[in-house]
């Protein structure tokens, strides 16, 4: 214990402690976030006297089993009205009992199984406290109904910020799960079954999961009604005006033509031609994801359209709701296939803690680039991943996945640990343990886990009883642990009486590594050959014989390791530039543009991309003088060329100098590249010259 209270003591000095740390168990030197982690593990393990472990969450107090839910929606006032009762099972003796609720809806009442009033308190955000007068035993079912109601109208006390994910109004409402319009548990992970009645106006129709019963109709209104009797995720529900009604901007109802599945699309009338091809999109995703995950109970499906300010795509059990902007020829099949794998993760099984999201997430964003290696080949798929790995170092040192829970939902940080590191977690497992394996791996856990969650854990060891591999190494690397290896390699060519041996060593920094690694070499007018070398520590031989000379070799070359190299490293400083830019922190993102010019002063796009963030800052000099270095430079992306001299052209018709502005306009419909409309909107500008937009605009 003397040591370990030298090893607390030492946490006064972060640095220090950190320094301490890497040296005793010779690790490399990580950023400060990741040392936390360590540190944290290491301390907790020192204090209990036990080794550090994979986090562990504490038993719930209760979960909730299942909701009856009673709501009338007036869409000319915004309003909602609701009563919600929530059967719950204590599992320890429990007096309050929290939930989150969307800020805008009030409660009114709550009452107990037997009809008492019950104390509760609206704290600011969507916490909703309800004081139990007569807590129930342990294990005893109980219930409370919750009275509320309130206007969903605008962003304006959203559960996730800027993004509209409960509503209602007349062009038609859509009250998703995430929005938490009936009281949700804090994390939202319990699963339940509901029985759902919303009551609508006579000309709207509702879409939600479940089996629905008949509607009910009196005057002016319509109640629908839906029972589902599976623990799951239901709960999101979205009414449609119809057209048929006399409602020229309403929806259609439209029956798709998918083998094999049963699909409906609700479209809005300007959408209604997406229907066959969406369709049938969605019918040969669930068809793919059938036979890669195993069959669905039921392969009923609906895919409701929403207005654009909210999440680009949702899904419940038996539906999927997309904004309007997902809509595109051709087909937007990542985001399909992403948000039709969540009917399987987590609508089937689930993650059984937040820390567990990445069996979530990360296998839904894993599951629809499997989908485009099905679809479009080989080098689409990798392309795919190549992008996943890049957003998945932006913050891969942010948090190892064990420990998600402590990340914000829907911020970049919680993107790149849980849904780009989770894929690429996924990618590797598959690697490591074979395609055959893999696939046994996810059909197992649908058929034993069905309606259930899973814990990391669990999921190792169906990895393992399907491999029979013993896997600890592998999710200690990558699942609760943070770092990435930088491959580098040294190689030798020898003249042989066949032909050429390339004999050659692998090294990479981190010193528990073990993984197999695939290295490639090109031999001269033929086929690559490649060899998998399993490495253990930091250093590995490979010897892999030609029969005409070597010319290159490469390691990982089909990125099937999360790692660093020169390329993805400027490719993940990129990244994080752009995510300032969309955060708004421009002169944030100038110094980091900056710093990726100072690793290549030839590449164009980041100097495009400091041209752009000047010309949004009004500094016009020097937005012109990156534009043009950018196109002095490597012109990587292609379309950068047209875009500097568009933007160019926008620069000088600011500032009143029409005849250059034509110029440069001109010169971009010369490189004949409409990436993203570029030609189009010079046409515009030949015409009309571009008007800067106000200060306040």
């Amino acid at each position: 214990m003397k040591n370990h209270n030298a090893l607390v003591r030492r946490v006064l000095n972060l640095d220090a402690a950190c320094e301490d740390l890497f040296r005793r168990y010779r690790q490399p030197r990580p950023s400060l976030g990741a040392c936390r982690w360590l540190l944290a593990a290491v301390l907790i393990g020192a204090v209990l006297g036990a080794p550090a472990v994979r986090a562990q969450t504490n038993p719930d107090p209760y979960r909730v089993t299942n909701y009856v839910i009673d709501a009338q929606l007036f869409p000319s006032t915004h309003l909602l009205k609701a009563k919600a009762r929530i059967d719950y099972t204590p599992t320890a003796d429990v007096r309050l009992l929290n939930f989150e609720l969307h800020s805008n809806l009030r409660v009114s009442d709550v009452v107990d199984g037997a009809g008492h009033s019950l104390h509760f308190e609206q704290q600011a955000g969507p916490r909703l406290s309800v004081d139990m007068l007569n807590p129930a035993p342990s294990g005893t079912a109980s219930s409370i109904t919750v009275s509320y109601e309130g206007s969903l109208a605008t962003v304006d006390g959203s559960p996730i910020e800027n993004l509209k994910v409960a509503y209602v109004g007349p062009e038609g409402s859509y009250l998703l799960y995430p929005g938490r319009w009936f009281p949700v548990r804090p994390g939202g992970l319990d699963r339940f079954t509901e029985t759902l009645h919303v009551t609508v106006p006579s000309d709207e129709m509702v879409v939600a999961s479940g089996k629905p019963v008949a509607p009910v109709r009196q005057a002016g209104t319509v109640t629908y009604g839906f029972q589902f009797d599976q623990p799951s995720f239901p709960g999101s529900v979205v009414a449609c005006p119809l057209q048929e009604a006399g409602n020229a901007a309403g929806y259609k109802v439209i029956p798709a033509v998918a083998s094999g599945a049963d699909i409906t699309l609700y479209l809005k009338a300007a959408h209604e031609d997406y229907a066959a091809s969406y369709g049938e999109a969605a019918g040969n995703i669930m068809g793919f994801f059938s036979d890669e995950f195993g069959p669905l109970p039921s392969g009923h499906l609906s895919i409701v359209e929403i207005e654009d300010g909210s999440l680009a795509g949702y899904a419940g059990p038996g539906m999927i709701v997309l904004a309007s902007r997902a809509f595109s020829k051709p087909v937007n099949s990542n985001l399909l296939a992403h948000e039709i794998s969540h009917l399987w993760w987590p609508c089937l099984v689930s993650p059984a803690t937040p820390d567990d999201a990445f069996l979530n997430d990360g296998l839904s964003t894993y599951a629809a680039a499997l989908y485009v290696k099905d679809a479009a080949g080989d080098s689409a798929f990798e392309d795919t991943m190549h992008e996943i790995s890049i957003g998945a170092l932006t913050h891969e040192d942010a948090a190892p996945i064990s420990l998600a829970g402590h990340l914000h939902e829907f911020t970049p940080e919680y993107q790149s640990v849980v849904f780009q590191k989770g894929a690429m977690v996924f990618h590797m497992l598959q690697w490591v343990i074979g395609e055959d394996a893999f696939k046994k791996t996810l059909q197992s856990i649908t058929k034993d886990y069905a309606w259930k969650p899973i814990s990391t854990d669990e999921f190792q060891k169906e990895a393992e009883k399907a491999s029979n591999q013993q896997l600890t190494y592998f999710f200690a690397q990558w699942v609760s642990s943070t770092g990435v290896p930088q491959f580098k390699r040294t190689w030798a060519v020898y003249k042989t009486p066949t032909g050429y041996q390339v004999v050659g060593k692998i090294t990479q920094d981190l010193d528990i590594f073990r993984m197999p690694v695939e290295v490639r070499v090109y031999p001269e007018h033929r086929r690559p050959v490649n060899q998998r070398v399993d490495m253990v520590g930091t250093t590995a031989d490979f010897t892999i014989n030609t029969v005409s000379r070597p010319s290159r070799v490469v390691v990982d070359p089909a990125s099937r390791l999360l790692k660093y190299d020169d390329q993805i490293k400027i490719a993940v400083e990129m990244a994080r530039g752009d995510q300032l830019v969309q955060q708004q922190a421009l002169l944030e993102a100038v110094k980091q543009y900056q710093d990726v010019l100072d690793i290549n002063k030839n590449y164009s796009l980041a100097h495009y991309r400091l041209g752009e963030v000047f010309f949004k800052l009004r500094n016009y000099n020097a937005a012109a003088e990156e534009l043009r270095a950018a196109l002095g430079g490597d012109l990587d992306p292609k379309w950068v060329e047209v875009w500097a001299h568009l933007t160019l052209g926008k620069i000088f018709d600011a500032t009143g100098q029409r005849d250059r502005a034509l110029n440069e306009y001109q010169r971009a419909l010369q490189t004949n590249d409409n990436t993203q409309g570029a030609l189009d909107e010079a046409n515009k500008y030949m015409t009309k010259p571009y008007g800067e937009p106000s200060r306040n605009g």
